[in-house]
């Protein structure tokens, strides 16, 4: 497996768009974290290109890879072997996450639980979602419901909107979950749906990812129903145009179980992607 010089995302091609998003999103500055980009070859010539997200201690907490659908096991056997040598698996955050597109998806996340796992004891969590691409069109603003204001969130919603998260995705580790939603809420547009009274509930919220995705979508019982969520999305996603321009085309990622997510992107014109995305979450048991 030879490394070569990295990957443009003008040529990636469109069938992988969420790795050609995230990789825009990198080339041009979107992205927050300290991120690395690299690209292999193999002996065949099949290319690989990863991305490489890193904490403020250098630690890798995400990866996002593409994997040509021509390549075989073999080779995709040699790029883990590079993205997960001893050195490598030393330096993973408590959390590493791998994004993939891939036909090949399960062979590869068992490949990366074998070499974790033999070293760490732990079975990943894996989560598998449906993909959206925002549409194409300008919608027409929709104005927010009487009783509620739409604002920009503060640093004081990062910690109830982690416990909800947690709830929503299933996962155990709430409080680790707070730091990557307060990065989310200053540095990225993030906003929220409050109560007109003098508490000024914070009852729904929306938040955009680094790698150009939005997320977090939650509107609390006793609210739900009235359009908040829409309100949402079609705001975000108008703030992000004016930021990035038309050619940014965000996208979204739905749990399979999320019905009411699932309606509301179809409802909007969000289109649903051949090509499922799928994520897996590795807990390395030490860091904690």
């Amino acid at each position: 497996m030879e490394k070569i010089a990295p990957l443009n995302s003008a040529d990636v091609p469109k069938e992988f768009s969420i790795f050609k998003l995230h990789l825009s999103c990198f080339e041009k500055g979107w992205t927050g974290e300290k991120v690395t980009a690299e690209t292999y070859r193999s002996s065949t010539g099949r290319i690989f290109s990863l991305i490489r997200h890193l904490d403020e201690m250098d630690k890798t907490t995400r990866t996002d890879l593409l994997i040509d659908d021509e390549a075989s096991l073999e080779e995709i056997d040699g790029l883990l072997d590079e993205l997960l040598s001893e050195s490598n698996i030393g330096n993973l955050g408590w959390l590493y996450q791998v994004n993939l597109q891939s036909k090949n998806f399960d062979y590869v996340i068992q490949s990366i639980e074998r070499r974790i796992g033999s070293k760490h004891k732990q079975n990943p969590e894996k989560f598998d979602h449906f993909m959206f691409l925002a549409p194409l069109s300008i919608q027409d603003k929709i104005a927010v419901p009487q009783g509620y204001i739409l604002d920009p969130l503060s640093e004081c919603h990062a910690e109830p909107i982690s416990v909800q998260w947690a709830i929503d995705i299933d996962f155990g580790h709430a409080p680790h979950l707070t730091g990557f939603v307060l990065k989310n809420i200053t540095e990225r547009p993030c906003f929220g749906i409050f109560t007109t009274t003098a508490s000024k509930e914070l009852v729904a919220w929306l938040c955009f990812y680094s790698g150009g995705a939005a997320g977090m979508l939650h509107v609390r019982e006793g609210h739900r129903g009235k359009g908040l969520a829409r309100v949402l999305l079609r705001h975000t996603l108008e703030v992000v145009r004016e930021v990035h321009g038309e050619e940014c085309r965000v996208h979204a990622c739905v749990k399979k179980d999320n019905t009411a997510s699932f309606k509301l992107f179809k409802s909007e014109g969000w289109e649903l992607q051949p090509v499922n995305y799928k994520k897996m979450f590795f807990c390395i048991p030490g860091k904690e």
